[in-house]
């Protein structure tokens, strides 16, 4: 199973991120979180050790950002089941090359996320396993 998890600083973004994932059929339930500190923390400590992950990770945010985030995760046992899409309102082209060179980062959206972006994630190669029809 993969679970979807929303870490973005801006409650309205998480609002409209949970409902499209919801109602593209990601997760029915995504799990969110403010703060990175916070989502790091679930992660490392409360987080089922045999579920996947699919992180939806913004850049900008106050404390750690989504780059920090990015290299704490790699401290976690059994983070190769953290899938990240970068998600931002960047535009900066070294955001996406750094990101397409992290190991953990599967796709790089700019806001908002839409439909097509979801449909987009369930063809990824790293995570189609987990949308086939049974």
């Amino acid at each position: 199973m993969l679970r979807t998890i929303i870490v973005d600083d801006d409650e309205i973004v998480t609002f409209l991120q949970k409902k499209i994932v919801s109602k593209c059929e990601l997760d029915a339930n995504p799990l969110s979180f403010k703060d990175a500190e916070e989502a790091l923390d679930f992660l490392g400590e409360e987080s089922d050790p045999e579920e996947d992950y699919l992180i939806m990770l913004d850049i900008n945010m106050p404390k750690m950002n989504g780059w920090q985030f990015l290299e704490e995760i790699k401290n976690v046992p059994k983070n190769e089941r953290f899938h990240v899409v970068m998600v931002t309102s960047s535009i900066d082209r070294k955001d996406k090359r750094d990101a397409a060179n992290d190991p953990h980062v599967v796709d790089f959206i700019e806001k908002p996320v839409s439909a097509k972006h979801c449909a987009k994630l369930k063809g990824i190669s790293k995570l189609e396993k987990y949308f086939e029809e049974s």
